[in-house]
């Protein structure tokens, strides 16, 4: 298994959405992804990342990171991440690992100062991971 991370493209949709729905619960309209996508390809501030085995072509894992302005204090940008899965069977193999590192250093060029990180409070194994990264519960709100 040798993984890379890159930005996604249009032509990973067929594989991304199967990938997003391990997340969300369900399958995105492909031409509203495929938009959505465009969108955020357009925008320098911001990356949809995916996680790919290149020796299979499997899409391994995906986030979405997007920085943005901070209008206190040093007025640094922030990175948020968001939209982050890794697929079922490529848990506890160092993917989510490898997708945190590119995304923070990627965050890192940008001059950001620190990282929000956007996760379902149901997710409670990946609330595991993202503290082991040294990632801390601020605030949940309860439904």
């Amino acid at each position: 298994m040798h993984i890379v991370c890159r930005k996604a493209r249009p032509e990973d949709i067929p594989l991304l959405n199967p990938l997003l729905a391990q997340l969300s619960g369900s399958l995105a309209h492909p031409k509203k992804m495929a938009e959505t996508m465009q969108k955020i390809n357009r925008n320098p501030d911001a990356i949809l990342l995916v996680a790919e085995d290149t020796d299979t072509g499997a899409l391994c894992g995906s986030l979405f990171g997007l920085s943005f302005e901070d209008i206190c204090g040093t007025c640094q940008p922030i990175l948020m991440i968001e939209d982050v899965v890794t697929d079922v069977r490529h848990r506890r193999l160092g993917v989510g690992r490898m997708m945190f590192e590119w995304i923070e250093n990627w965050g890192r060029e940008r001059d950001c100062h620190y990282c929000i990180l956007v996760s379902g409070m149901q997710r409670v194994e990946a609330h595991r991971f993202y503290d082991a990264i040294g990632y801390n519960e601020v605030k949940g709100f309860k439904k």
